[in-house]
């Protein structure tokens, strides 16, 4: 079990957060605080359960390293996101109708934002598979968010599949060798490949089992954390969804049907180009190869044992052997 000062290092403070929560609650006329709980996942900002006399609500305090711009980036993109209708918590407004808020606490700077508290849990936590119906939800939401028109500014995602031959060149030395093999080839190949020539758009990056709920009493579903989200190949989005969210590790052979059936499902509301179609499957590849390179660099460099990142170093070590051995794409 980590302790609690593991995840407060994200935002540079390692005090009780009591004094703090009170003056959120008060601030936001949302109840007196009663007590709170630290969400594990994610690797960035300090996610938090905030009970009060009225309700429970997520407060998510931003990550040390992040500055002003980058807070209201992801915010800005929340607003944006639920403009066009996409599955997500709602974000709480001050009085003021500011959604960012700023203050301190023992001299530390502090952002943050107050959000909808869903009743359930994330397709992680409940290691549940979705049904074909929710699929079809998620695929429907993902190119809801396509069709932003935003181009943020740009945040480097070390996980994000654009940036493999950097990120490969840093960290391949942590890799298994069967494992170098493979993705050698799969370098060579992404090298040779015009990313300027693809379809680019608003992507959320992170359409994983993590960021994906499901409401216990209605089974809704709701996408969170756009903390990667850039502007990006389109193919991306969907290389990523299939990584993790569509991918059945226990039915491995029935991934070619998946795969059909996700790009089937998404032309309906948009259509992908032919080069779109050619290099969506080294893209599910590369896919799996970020979270095996990231995934093992988090574990032996950065002493991550969080069953978060063995999930995805896991899942993505069965996701690169198979779609780089048996997948006939």
């Amino acid at each position: 079990m980590l302790n609690d000062q593991v995840f407060q290092k994200r935002i540079g403070y390692l005090g009780d957060l009591k004094s703090l929560l009170c003056r959120v609650c008060t601030d936001y006329q949302i109840g007196s605080y009663l007590t709170h709980s630290i969400i594990s996942m994610g690797y960035e900002d300090l996610n938090l359960i905030v009970e009060t006399s009225h309700n429970k609500f997520l407060v998510k305090i931003f990550a040390e390293f992040r500055d002003n711009k980058d807070c209201q980036r992801i915010i800005d993109i929340v607003m944006a996101a639920r403009h066009v209708g996409v599955d997500q918590p709602e974000i709480y407004s001050l009085n003021n109708d500011k959604f960012f808020y700023k203050t301190d606490i023992s001299g530390i700077p502090i952002r943050l934002c107050v959000m909808q508290y869903i009743n359930g849990k994330t397709f992680f936590e409940l290691q549940s598979k979705p049904s074909g119906k929710e699929a079809k939800v998620i695929i429907e939401n993902a190119a809801k968010i396509n069709s932003i028109y935003l181009k943020p500014s740009f945040v480097y995602d070390s996980w994000a599949i654009v940036n493999l031959l950097k990120e490969y060149s840093q960290k391949k030395q942590y890799l298994k060798e069967d494992e170098k093999v493979i993705m050698d080839k799969l370098v060579e190949e992404f090298s040779s490949l015009s990313i300027q020539d693809l379809p680019h758009c608003f992507v959320h990056g992170d359409l994983i089992k993590t960021n994906i709920m499901r409401d216990d009493n209605t089974d809704h579903l709701y996408i969170i954390d756009y903390s990667v989200a850039n502007y990006y190949p389109r193919i991306q989005e969907l290389a990523v969804l299939l990584c993790d969210f569509l991918f059945d590790k226990d039915n491995l052979f029935d991934f070619s049907k998946v795969y059909d059936f996700t790009i089937n499902e998404y032309q309906k509301y948009d259509k992908l180009d032919e080069i779109e179609l050619k290099n969506l499957p080294l893209f599910v590849k590369l896919a799996h190869s970020m979270h095996v390179l990231c995934a093992t660099y988090e574990k032996k460099v950065k002493n991550n044992q969080t069953k978060e990142n063995d999930y995805f170093l896991n899942l993505g070590r069965v996701g690169l052997s198979y779609t780089s051995r048996h997948w006939k794409y």
